[in-house]
């Protein structure tokens, strides 16, 4: 951190004090905030863009506003960002996993900042061989991916004994598979044990295969729908299919869990997990969307793959903090190959 923002007890943070798109972001002198009871102080090296993020400050769909202000976000002095990678400062009360010095990766909320408060169970130590500026895009796009493959039933690999016949491995389709959830998604699957069918564009096909995938279906080509094996888990990233299509190719009791969310202001938003819920209420079939939430068990296995080279961090581009417009910019561009970081 800079000596005088040392000096003076100030830092350097991304607030939006009104709703719209990455134009009404200000990077601001703030107070560098303290550690209370239960939390670390972290000097943030990395951070990343997550959809989170621009949807937080375009206050879209609506329903987000019902949360963050319906004219204005109500914290709108509060620093911006999920993603963290740093370096402890220093730890509150009752904190008993970290000490300062202490090298982490996770997610909270102020990331886009020079220090940030994070709650202990927020983060866990970040692998040695792991850079700061990978570690900054790991959070919610990995914790997502991981926890979105366990709804669908991913938990381990399938295993078998001596003399047994070799278990079919569950299928799993990932659509959207080269953004930031997919490129994590698709590694975990096949950590997981899965035959992973990944759907991307053209110029992303080499990508996921790359990481593991074995289809790759091009959907500027080919309809993912249609004359497609069933699948025991379909993935939605994209948020742009039909229920009744996704329902064609999956097994009688397989699952469809959607992270990406359908367009629309209100009533799309809000009616898509809702036709899910009504739909797997009377099906032998698993029908659900979901939010990641902190998990520190699932941080810490996100870290251990990472740790041993298992799981890898795609970056498409990286940003200092005086560009965070144009880092959110290229993130909502829609054509993202996996994580737009951003460096302080």
């Amino acid at each position: 951190m800079p000596p005088r923002a040392i000096a003076s007890g100030l830092m350097k943070s991304v607030v939006a004090t009104t709703y719209g798109g990455p134009e009404v972001l200000r990077i601001v002198d703030a107070p560098t905030p303290v550690a209370g009871e239960g939390q670390v102080l972290v000097r943030v090296a990395a951070s990343s863009v997550n959809p989170l993020d621009w949807h937080e400050l375009r206050g879209t769909p609506y329903v987000v506003r019902m949360m963050r202000g319906l004219r204005a976000p109500k914290s709108s002095g509060h620093a911006m960002g999920s993603d963290v990678a740093g370096v402890v400062e220093s730890v509150g009360p009752g904190v008993t996993r970290f000490t300062a010095g202490d090298e982490v990766l996770g997610f909270g909320s102020g990331a886009w900042s020079e220090h940030m408060v994070v709650g202990e169970a927020g983060l866990v130590l970040k692998p040695k061989n792991l850079s700061m500026t990978d570690a900054g895009g790991v959070g919610v796009a990995a914790i997502t991916a991981l926890q979105g493959l366990r709804r669908g039933g991913q938990v381990s690999p399938v295993t078998w004994g001596p003399g047994e016949v070799e278990p079919m491995r569950p299928r799993v389709l990932i659509i959207g598979a080269s953004g930031g959830v997919g490129t994590f998604a698709v590694q975990i699957a096949k950590l997981l044990g899965a035959h992973v069918t990944a759907v991307t564009s053209t110029r992303n096909l080499e990508l996921v295969a790359r990481l593991g995938a074995d289809d790759v279906v091009d959907y500027t080509t080919t309809e993912v729908t249609e004359g497609r094996p069933r699948f025991d888990l379909v993935f939605e990233l994209a948020g742009n299919r039909r229920l009744r299509d996704l329902a064609r190719i999956l097994t009688p009791s397989g699952s469809l869990i959607a992270c990406g969310a359908p367009s629309g202001q209100w009533i799309a938003p809000l009616a898509a997990p809702a036709g899910l819920a009504i739909t797997s209420r009377f099906s032998k079939r698993t029908y659900t969307s979901f939010l990641a939430k902190r998990d520190i068990d699932d941080l810490q296995q996100l870290a251990d793959w990472l740790g041993t080279g298992a799981l890898r961090v795609v970056v498409d581009d990286v940003y200092p903090l005086e560009r965070i417009a144009d880092a959110v910019a290229h993130s909502e561009s829609g054509h993202v190959r996996g994580k737009v970081i951003v460096t302080m």
